[in-house]
């Protein structure tokens, strides 16, 4: 399903937006930040596994001022689900996507400039009230040359809802633009381990 650019910036600019965090009624209509529009058709999103949605992105470029009106720079079907384990518990939940075809397929696809792939989590930084502290770390990170998570703040609107700022990271995961490990289909990359440390209630 592909939704119209138009019949969501129509009804966004007349809807009182719900901010979660706060509990106030806020009337959304534009931004200096990126807005991400999302939408999954009326379905509740789980905790796993990715259910098919549609995302729409509004980003006019640095300095200048975004409004739900103007026209999508990227459109695309995406999977998606409710991401963490603490965090899933926060008021202001944080999602992991999957940027993908009309059939379904992964699809790699650059967002806002990142190389290109199909792995995106989006951050809610809730339990941050500086909302600065990962992006800050990664970026510091990247500065010594070592890989980091790149990261890009946007508006969130989830199903007519604004949910507020949010952090686009890139998905820590083998590959040749992140964590550049060796595999077997390509001896370029360098050698090493990628460790994952599963944490539970």
């Amino acid at each position: 399903m592909c939704l119209s650019r138009k019949l969501v910036a129509g009804a966004a600019l007349l809807i009182v937006i719900t901010a979660i965090s706060s509990g106030q009624s806020v009337d959304f209509t534009s931004s200096n930040l990126p807005i991400i529009i999302i939408d999954t058709f009326g379905a509740e999103i789980p905790n796993e596994p990715k259910i098919p949605a549609h995302m729409g992105i509004i980003d006019r470029g640095d300095g200048e001022v975004n409004n739900i009106t103007d026209d999508w720079s990227i459109e695309v079907d995406i999977g998606i689900e409710i991401r963490g384990v603490t965090s899933s518990t926060y008021p202001k939940l944080q999602y992991g996507i999957e940027t993908r075809d009309g059939e379904g397929n992964n699809l790699n696809i650059s967002l806002f400039g990142f190389p290109e792939e199909n792995d995106w989590i989006l951050h809610a930084p809730y339990s941050d009230k500086s909302l600065m502290r990962n992006a800050f770390v990664y970026k510091t990170v990247r500065s010594t040359g070592r890989y980091a998570s790149q990261s890009k703040y946007f508006e969130l609107i989830l199903n007519g809802s604004y949910e507020g700022v949010y952090v686009l990271f890139e998905k820590i995961k083998r590959d040749r633009n992140r964590v550049n490990l060796l595999s077997p289909s390509d001896s370029s990359a360098s050698g090493g381990y990628l460790l994952e440390m599963m944490v539970t209630e």
